[in-house]
């Protein structure tokens, strides 16, 4: 097993698909698979794992967490908005998810680079605190369960808190 902090490490430096990424032509569904794999990929916790698939792109649309496709191409926009439901759906069920970005009155180029900056102030505050806590012998059975236990825990708070921020958002009058 790895030392514990080389996981936090390991963990805290995944990569983003920046703005600057995603053309801004249009792109068709196998150009957004082989973006998300592309520079996603290397967070996959199994190789076999599939990030993003045309089924679940699909499903997406269907349940209105996206807007639909005009032809066979995905505006940047939709891109943006793809993106944002794929962060969101690590921790959030699709209904949140759909109160979210399943509106026409958001900014999800603006939204998308936000996050990406407060990825970045995340990556260079966290991992010092978690420093400051982890068991000194972490391949003790009960040093890593009850480690992630508290890790559970400060989730389940995050989710929480997102849940709440959601069920405050008015009901929106008119178009969707």
């Amino acid at each position: 097993m790895h030392p514990l902090e080389d996981i936090i490490d390991a963990v805290f430096s995944d990569r983003d698909i920046l703005p600057t990424d995603v053309p801004q032509l249009d792109l068709y569904m196998d150009q957004i698979l082989s973006l998300f794999e592309q520079c996603l990929g290397g967070g996959k916790r199994d190789p076999s794992d599939k990030l993003l698939t045309k089924t679940m792109v699909n499903n997406y649309v269907k349940e209105g967490l996206m807007t639909p496709v005009r032809g066979k191409k995905y505006t940047r926009q939709q891109i943006m908005q793809l993106l944002c439901v794929y962060h969101l759906k690590q921790t959030l069920r699709l209904s949140d998810i759909k109160a979210l970005t399943g509106r026409d009155d958001v900014d999800f180029e603006a939204c998308y680079t936000r996050l990406l900056a407060e990825k970045e102030r995340m990556r260079s505050t966290i991992p010092p605190l978690l420093r400051e806590h982890i068991p000194t012998n972490a391949d003790d059975p009960n040093e890593r369960l009850a480690l992630c236990l508290a890790l559970s825990e400060i989730a389940c708070y995050l989710r929480r808190l997102c849940e709440s921020l959601i069920d405050a958002i008015p009901e929106q009058t008119g178009g969707k």
